[in-house]
Parts: structure tokens; C-alpha cells; sequence
């Protein structure tokens, strides 16, 4: 065998040895990942469709695929049954999906360290030793959409029911202050008085530099009446209006984030892998951060907004539907 031969079949030999090493590795690595499961209620398309993205995304992190495990709303013995299943196939941590699997998370965490995903939940509504990551957009990033698709925005105005959104706006009053605008929170207790309230600040808004947000859990805004109403008034005072609901955005408002259900599951995972040490640290309840950006095209040539090609293309959804 010539030399250059001999140097040729080395080098094959040792890239067969590394391939079979990283992946002998990989598997080690897999072995190591805890077994993950997932709880959601058996529904019909598209909700199925939405837990099946989830899971898809967890499976991309995790590295190996997960458990489905569905629940029927009729047996009332569902946890009982569950929790004995997910221990005879090994589980070492669950999630749970939907109001369904928020349902059964508690019973299942005297069992196993628990997840809960894809449902609007809030910290009080969390059992303590429990992690989650609500449906609620977090508001840095609406307000890092906003500052992107309307530079000239200085402040925000939000009208909330404190009983719904009191530890969102916490999180809106931080993320305001570090992002130079200024917030203004105003809480209601019921629709009269937050009607009364929309109202005067329709009256009060002159100008474009004040954006109005709506929250996308929020019992002060009637979506009858009211909401109309305010759509309208933006659009003859040219003002913006955002919001972390995305029918809102069909109806007229500029732009509203919705869950990117893949990047949600990926997040999941990550947070079941915490759960699962022992020395995991977590927030009981995070807000979404894996979104994706719709936008009213028509509100936007109105308000006369001009985006770049580089931020058309990062628009996952646009109304009026072509």
C-alpha cells in the first residue's frame, strides 16, 4: 500500500472510531435524561394538534421521545389510574397539559415531580413544589414588539382586573421601567367601572405616543361592547392598540403574541429537567416567552407604520388574511 493509502485508511479508521464514540456517548447522554411524560385531555383537532406540536418540541429537547398518557373528563378514578401507570412504565417526571391536566397535577405531584403547560394559570392557582409556564404572553416581549414595530411609543396604558392579571402587571411595571416607557396600571373591579374607565381615556389620548394594551385574561374589557368601541376610537385617533389576545388583532389591533407551541414544549422540558434533580431551583410560575408575532396589516398602513422586509418575515401571522 502506498504511504498516502496507508495515511488515507488511518484517517477513515479513526473517523469511524469518533463517529462510533459520539454516538456510543449520545446514547449514554440519553440513557442519563429522565423519562418524561405528557398529560393532556383526549380532545379533537385542532387542540390535539396544538399538544402534539408540544410534545414534538419537548422530544427535539429532551433528546429521546415522551409518554402520552390522555385523560377522559368521565373517569373520575383518572389520577388513582394514572399515577399507576405512569409508575409502572418508570416515569420519572410529568407534565401536564390544558385545564385538564392542571386538574390532575396536584394528585399526581404526591407522586412525581409535575409540570404544568398550556393553560392560563397564575402563581395562587400553582400547588406549592409545582412548576409551570402559563399561556400569558410575557410582557417584555410585547413590549419589546411594540418598541420594534412603533419606535415613537413612550407610554402604555393598561386597565386590568386585579383578580386575573394583578402578578402579570407586576412583571408589565419592571419590564416598562427597564425599557424606558412609561406604565400606566390601572385596576378595576368590575366591567362598569372599567367601562367608565376606557372611556375617559379614549378622551384623554391626543395623540400616537400613547399605546393601549390589552391583557389577554382580563375580565374589565367587554368584548361586546367595549371592545368595538375602543377599536374604533384608535382607529379614528390613530393610537395604537396591542394585545396579548389574537382575535383582537383579526378585530383591528396592531399586533398580539401567541404561543409558538414547539419553542413551549422545548421550554417544558427544560423546566421538567429541573424539576427532576433534586437541587432543581425554578419560579413556580413562568410566563411565556416562546411567541410568535401576528399584526393587522391594514391598522399598520392606517397608523402609517413602514416595516422592513427583515420584520415582515418575522410576522408568524398577518390579518386581513391574504
Amino acid at each position: 500500500m502506498h504511504y498516502s493509502g496507508v495515511i488515507l485508511f488511518g484517517r477513515l479508521i479513526f473517523t469511524l472510531l469518533l463517529a462510533v464514540f459520539l454516538s456510543a456517548m449520545a446514547g449514554i447522554a440519553r440513557a442519563d435524561t429522565p423519562t418524561v411524560a405528557i398529560v393532556y385531555p383526549d380532545v379533537r383537532e385542532p387542540y390535539r394538534s396544538v399538544f402534539l406540536e408540544i410534545a414534538r418540541g419537548m422530544e427535539e429537547e429532551l433528546g429521546k421521545p415522551v409518554g402520552h398518557y390522555l385523560l377522559n373528563d368521565r373517569d373520575s378514578t383518572a389520577a388513582d389510574r394514572l399515577i399507576g401507570a405512569l409508575k409502572n412504565d418508570r416515569i420519572d417526571v410529568v407534565v401536564t397539559l390544558g385545564r385538564a391536566g392542571l386538574a390532575v397535577a396536584k394528585p399526581l405531584s404526591a407522586a412525581f415531580p409535575v409540570v404544568i403547560g398550556a393553560t392560563m394559570i397564575r402563581p395562587d392557582e400553582v400547588p406549592q413544589g409545582l412548576a409551570g409556564i402559563s399561556l400569558t404572553p410575557a410582557p417584555e416581549a410585547m413590549f419589546d414588539h411594540l418598541k420594534k414595530l412603533v419606535p415613537d411609543i413612550k407610554k402604555v396604558t393598561v386597565i386590568y382586573d386585579p383578580r386575573q392579571t394583578a402578578w402579570e402587571i407586576e412583571h408589565a411595571e419592571r419590564a416598562a421601567k427597564e425599557r424606558d416607557l412609561i406604565l400606566t396600571a390601572q385596576p378595576t373591579g368590575n366591567l362598569r367601572d372599567s367601562s367608565d374607565l376606557f372611556r375617559q381615556i379614549l378622551l384623554e389620548i391626543k395623540d400616537n405616543s400613547i399605546a393601549l394594551w390589552l391583557p389577554r385574561e382580563n375580565a374589565a374589557m367587554d368584548e361586546q361592547s367595549l371592545l368595538p368601541e375602543v377599536l374604533r376610537e384608535a382607529w379614528e385617533k390613530n393610537f395604537v392598540v396591542f394585545s396579548s389576545n389574537l382575535d383582537h388583532v383579526r378585530k383591528g389591533a396592531l399586533f398580539s403574541l401567541y404561543p409558538d407551541n414547539f419553542g413551549m414544549g422545548r421550554s417544558l422540558a427544560s423546566l421538567a429537567l429541573q424539576q427532576a434533580r433534586p437541587d432543581g431551583k425554578f419560579e413556580s410560575v413562568k410566563l411565556l416567552r416562546d411567541l410568535l408575532v401576528a399584526v393587522n396589516l391594514r391598522t399598520a398602513e392606517h397608523l402609517g407604520l413602514r416595516f422592513s422586509s427583515q420584520t415582515r418575515r418575522e410576522f408568524a401571522m398577518v390579518f386581513p388574511t391574504p
